[in-house]
């Protein structure tokens, strides 16, 4: 009898998978950018849900909230980042990760959800894409 031990990963009683490593659905990631305010805002989503509606959502709130997108106070800008990706976590349920950037008069500023604050490859995967496409 050969040793199997290391190649055995399914159970014997109803074969289901031991990790869920095998089974793990992976859901797309989605990079979008907006510049319709003077700074451009990149959104970055893992999510499963239809996003035909993202961009009217991300220009409503961001009409809803113009007072605090055009101030010069980096405090306000971050707070505005973090509201955003707060909305877009609530509004789609089935979201992995939330990524909101901002490049606002030479200062980058990022609010991270999900995936991408507890997953470095998500991160990497995120500002690596946002990095070629803004050369592109």
């Amino acid at each position: 009898m050969t040793n199997l031990k290391y190649l055995a990963v399914m159970e014997n009683s109803n074969d289901r998978v031991f990790t869920k490593l095998v089974d793990k659905h992976y859901s797309p990631l989605v990079i979008r950018k907006y510049t319709h305010w003077g700074f451009p805002i990149y959104v970055g989503l893992i999510t499963d849900n239809d996003l035909t509606d993202l961009d009217g959502f991300v220009v409503g709130f961001m009409r809803e909230n113009m007072t605090e997108g055009w101030v010069n106070n980096i405090q306000t800008l971050r707070d505005l980042a973090g509201k955003l990706t707060e909305q877009l976590n609530a509004c789609y349920d089935k979201t992995e990760g939330v990524a909101v950037v901002f490049y606002v008069d030479k200062c980058f500023i990022s609010s991270l959800h999900g995936d991408f604050m507890n997953h470095t490859a998500c991160r990497v995967e995120f500002y690596g894409l946002l990095n070629m496409s803004t050369g592109v």
